[in-house]
């Protein structure tokens, strides 16, 4: 296992999640925002309402602001504020670029929430820092050994949301080997992951159950 506490293991993980997790979803609301005003008004409505969430909108720009500032716990605004409560919280593991970097995103935001405004172009402008930040993930690190933890989030999570938003268990499976690549960084004698192809629910407890099975598994 490599050798970092437990808690700042966690919040590196996490925090690699949430970074995921704010890509993944920037990108599904911009193309949201493009089939509301080309084809479908209630299309978003409806994407939504399969995550359990109830969402209203009167026009394309109200989506946009609805998706990115007001909806309680999905929101864009309240996904990039808890990857930089994980960075926080892992401050001594990043190096100033990589931290300072997803400060200035949490920043950008609350700016952009304050004046109640936001556009198709200043979402796809965080997209291009949110790439950043992975494009310079093993650079910005203080020590190597953070990287496959905050690896292993950005995996998991894409690996999840494939499936939870897409129903597309298929992408899943094109991530396992990564999955399994990155999980053996984090311990040597890891037991692979193996995914069915047919079993929603079992497969998405798998995904989400790796990290705890690195972190708590003892040596023989």
């Amino acid at each position: 296992m490599i050798l970092i506490p437990p808690q700042a293991a966690e919040h590196l993980y996490w925090m690699g999640r949430y970074i995921q997790r704010s890509e993944s979803m920037t990108r599904l609301v911009i193309a949201l925002f493009d089939k509301i005003l080309d084809e479908d008004f209630d299309d978003a409505k409806a994407f939504y309402a399969k995550l359990g969430i109830e969402l209203a909108y009167d026009s394309a720009q109200m989506f946009l602001r609805e998706s990115v500032f007001n909806l309680e716990y999905a929101s864009l605004c309240n996904t990039i504020n808890a990857a930089r409560e994980n960075a926080i919280l892992t401050r001594s593991h990043l190096s100033n670029r990589m931290f300072s970097r997803i400060n200035a995103l949490y920043l950008a935001y609350q700016e952009a929430k304050e004046e109640r405004t936001v556009s198709l172009y200043w979402l796809e402008s965080t997209l291009k820092e949110l790439d950043a930040i992975w494009g310079n993930l093993e650079l910005s690190l203080v020590e190597a050994k953070e990287s496959p933890l905050i690896q292993l989030g950005k995996v998991v999570e894409r690996m999840d949301l494939n499936i939870r938003l897409y129903d597309s268990i298929e992408a899943a499976l094109m991530d396992v080997e990564k999955l399994n690549s990155i999980a053996e960084k984090v311990r040597p004698n890891h037991k692979r992951v193996t995914l069915s192809s047919s079993n929603k629910p079992k497969t998405l407890q798998t995904i989400n159950s790796v990290f705890e099975a690195l972190t708590t598994k003892h040596e023989s």
